[in-house]
């Protein structure tokens, strides 16, 4: 019987691998976190908690842009009394670059960092968090700000621009085969030095043909991985499409005026298009933007 036991834990062990493996988050992971995000800011923390479980079974959790799935799933957790999971993703937040003091800040978290437990990650936070830092490729950081930079040096100047745009785009193509797509597990996030090192404004200056044909194959890629934000894509579609004087298809740039900016009258291929790169609909979004706190 104890051998069955053991047999039957190791199938569903390999089973479980077998679905982290397999998780493409485009369909597991965003549908379901951008409903626990509503649900959350609605203050039905049932709800949110089903959600982010069911984002979870699949895909790990990530805080990646502008998903703090890790964050905002402890703090779900504190409210339904769950504090020992909320625990556990206060861990993962750290490890995946979040600090201590986003917790500490925050009331709601009070009670449980004064648990022996808790006490004990506060304890171990300085060294957690040198692990964090020392995991980081700061040389790539170093490389990618100093690029971002020279790009944004040259506005006014198109013909050089158009040259330093042809070396990004190289560089870039050796950046994704070697390390990926440079996000806060490889490079850190702007907390670091308080300056910007996320490509996303590299990669909506590529010329049209290695964007097209290399830059969003890859990225739908990343993001299809949970190592790229959707919104990423959705930009590079629509500032392509701005750029050659067409409608914008993912609404993803705002008018100055309100509304979005030249987009396709269709809305319901606009949702179609967005739901097909890990993105929620315009209604959910809005929602998210009036519901979230500013």
């Amino acid at each position: 019987m104890r051998i069955f036991a053991i047999l039957l834990f190791s199938i569903f062990l390999s089973c479980s691998n077998e679905k982290k493996t397999d998780c493409n988050y485009i369909t597991d992971y965003y549908p379901n976190t951008v409903k626990a995000e509503v649900e959350f800011y609605l203050g039905n923390y049932d709800k949110a908690y089903e959600y982010y479980r069911k984002a979870f079974e699949n895909c790990n959790a990530i805080k990646l842009g502008a998903h703090h799935d890790t964050d905002m799933f402890a703090k779900v957790c504190v409210e339904l009394g769950k504090n020992d999971l909320a625990l556990d993703y206060i861990e993962k937040t750290i490890e995946k670059g979040g600090t201590l003091n986003e917790f500490q800040s925050d009331s709601i978290f009070d009670k449980i960092l004064k648990s022996s437990r808790g006490k004990k990650i506060i304890a171990e936070y300085d060294k957690k968090r040198e692990e964090y830092l020392n995991s980081l490729n700061i040389e790539l950081r170093n490389e990618l700000q100093e690029m971002i930079a020279i790009d944004q040096s040259l506005v006014g100047k198109q013909r050089e621009r158009d040259s330093i745009f042809k070396i990004n785009d190289l560089r870039l193509v050796e950046i994704f085969e070697e390390f990926g797509y440079p996000n806060e597990q490889v490079i850190g996030n702007y907390g670091i030095d308080f300056t910007y090192a996320d490509p996303t404004i590299l990669l909506l200056h590529t010329d049209d043909s290695i964007r097209i044909n290399y830059f969003i194959p890859k990225v739908k890629e990343f993001i299809k991985n949970g190592k790229c934000p959707p919104y990423v894509l959705g930009t590079m579609y629509d500032n392509l499409a701005l750029f050659n004087d067409k409608p914008q298809t993912y609404g993803t740039y705002k008018s100055q005026d309100g509304g979005y900016a030249n987009m396709i009258s269709d809305t319901s291929k606009v949702n179609t298009n967005r739901a097909e790169i890990g993105l929620p609909n315009l209604k959910m979004t809005e929602k998210i933007e009036r519901l979230k706190p500013q």
